[in-house]
């Protein structure tokens, strides 16, 4: 489905993907500080990789996102959103900052806010949730922003032959709208 995405924070642009994109984040993708907590495998190709741009591209329950620095336009991250029904629900699937000197300075905070604000306020959902590996330093930011602990799935994920448990969180319209909006 053609989104129009251009979102903008106090530091970032967020906008939809490209093709050029994808090249970036599979390199950052074969580097284990960026995929520690996702369930990538090691030695995921290439084309993979681009496969599931194709595929998301063609799938109007799903859009990938690029998070550029405003004030060098360098691209620095990436934003998937899955399971998308608008008017009801999706998943924030994958989010992340790659360059870990750019981690920790507010900008996660930032595109999760603008990814939020897009939700409920461009998709129309009642529900944005997103699920996590235990140990993920994600949480505390997820819990910050108002997200719920809805519950856990024992090793519910395997990556490089080791089981995760993964922690599903939401936040429904009428939490966000208290939390943002009152």
């Amino acid at each position: 489905m053609e989104y129009s995405i251009k979102l903008e924070t106090e530091d970032l642009i967020i906008r939809k993907t490209t093709f050029d994109d994808i090249k970036i984040f599979y390199k950052w993708e074969q580097d284990e500080s960026v995929t520690e907590f996702f369930s990538i495998e090691k030695g995921q190709s290439e084309e993979e990789a681009f496969s599931k741009f194709f595929s998301d591209e063609n799938d109007e329950s799903a859009v990938q996102m690029t998070i550029i620095l405003k004030k060098t336009k360098e691209v620095i991250g990436r934003i998937v959103i899955a399971d998308i029904r608008k008017g009801w629900k999706a998943e924030i699937w994958r989010i992340y900052i790659a360059d870990k000197s750019l981690r920790g300075k507010g900008l996660g905070k930032q595109a999760m806010e603008a990814v939020m604000k897009f939700s409920f306020d461009e998709l129309k959902l009642q529900r944005l949730y997103l699920d996590f590996y235990t140990g993920n330093p994600a949480e505390y930011l997820y819990k910050s922003l108002g997200f719920i602990e809805e519950g856990v799935l024992r090793d519910n994920c395997r990556k490089d032959g080791k089981f995760y448990d993964v922690h599903i969180m939401s936040m429904l319209k009428s939490e966000y709208e208290k939390k943002y909006l009152s």
